[in-house]
């Protein structure tokens, strides 16, 4: 047949599987320098074997900790079909090899990386920093890859303007209390309702244990009196002050209502005002609650809140499912989660555009 090789070809290849079948043998078959040459041969020779070749060896060097590195990153950036069994959970590559195949290798090759088992978190930086949502989203949803925390960091904060990732950064085990309520301004009412019940906690061992010196008041330090008040006791708001704050009737209601609430819950003002103009209602339900509103207060919030954004009346869904937010979180979650926001507006400039826009 025309496309049937000749003599001299078949030669090659056999020289060449012979090579590879010496490169392979068992470390007490062969020495170490013997095994380098064969290694470096074959690194440079082996993309003159047919591909069907090239997969089986990759195959076999698959499953070898000790199998040729060079052969190994040659076939690992061969093409995707060669390439597949050393990206997918090859053991000859280590991270060194598998950061050159990230950086080095086509979208193809990333995206085996994206879905190998046990993908070390200095890989997984390199796919976050080169790639796009899809494969991020790949990434995101590999149980089994381990990401650092500059890698969840930025992915939660991506996740404000590629909400695909919502959903996936929130099923990771790396995300913490403190970026998940970050997160809370920019998902849907049902992920907030998640974070709510997974990301907020009861303190009462922190507050047995630290009674005393919580309950000292101020510090004088800003910056530590923000951290703790996250493990404060709540503080319950004073009932004919908050009448009279419900009750203003300044022609500047925002200013006077926000600076009101503030000062009386003593809340960074910035971070009312983003409650009481979030559209959808839960910071509302959390602020009521955190600051020991009844069902009677926590309605004349609401009403106040409509009265001064001008719009956007709540249907009532948006009651119903605010309301029963209010009713089933604990005063001590509402208050953990309140001060987290707090202390999140507190580092506004490390947020992201669009933190807490409706």
């Amino acid at each position: 047949m025309a496309n049937e090789p000749g003599p001299a070809a078949r030669d090659r290849e056999a020289a060449l599987r012979r090579l590879a079948d010496l490169a392979l043998l068992p470390s007490t078959l062969i020495s170490p320098q013997e095994r380098s040459i064969l290694d470096s041969v074959l690194a440079v020779t082996v993309t003159r074997l047919d591909e069907t070749i090239r997969t089986r060896l990759a195959e076999r060097l698959a499953p070898q900790a000790d199998a040729p590195r060079e052969l190994a990153m040659a076939l690992a950036l061969d093409t995707v079909e060669v390439a597949r069994p050393l990206l997918s959970e090859g053991l000859p590559l280590k991270g060194g090899d598998l950061i050159h195949v990230a950086r080095e290798g086509g979208p193809e090759h990333r995206e085996l990386l994206a879905m190998r088992k046990d993908l070390p978190s200095a890989v997984a930086d390199v796919l976050i920093e080169a790639g796009d949502t899809e494969l991020v989203a790949r990434l995101l949803g590999n149980k089994t890859a381990q990401l650092s925390f500059r890698a969840i960091e930025t992915l939660t904060r991506r996740s404000a303007a590629e909400p695909e990732f919502q959903p996936l950064v929130l099923a990771r085990p790396e995300l913490t209390v403190r970026l998940a309520q970050l997160m809370f301004w920019w998902v849907p009412s049902a992920l907030r309702l998640e974070i709510l019940s997974r990301f907020t906690i009861e303190r009462r061992h922190i507050h047995n244990a630290m009674e005393q010196l919580l309950d000292e008041g101020a510090s004088g330090d800003i910056g530590l009196d923000i951290a703790l008040s996250a493990v404060r006791r709540p503080m319950q708001i004073d009932k004919p002050r908050l009448a009279r704050i419900l009750g203003g009737t300044s022609s500047d209601r925002m200013e006077e209502l926000t600076d009101g609430l503030a000062t009386a819950t003593r809340i960074r003002p910035e971070t009312v005002y983003r409650i009481l103009n979030d559209q959808a209602g839960e910071p509302l339900s959390v602020f009521a609650k955190a600051t020991g509103m009844n069902r009677k207060e926590f309605g004349e919030l609401i009403v106040a809140a409509v009265d001064v954004r001008r719009g956007g009346l709540p249907t009532k869904a948006d009651l119903e499912r605010i309301g029963e937010l209010f009713d089933t979180i604990s005063t001590d979650r509402a208050d953990f989660a309140l001060h987290c926001w707090d202390t999140a507006i507190a580092s506004e400039a490390q947020l992201p555009a669009g933190y807490g826009e409706a």
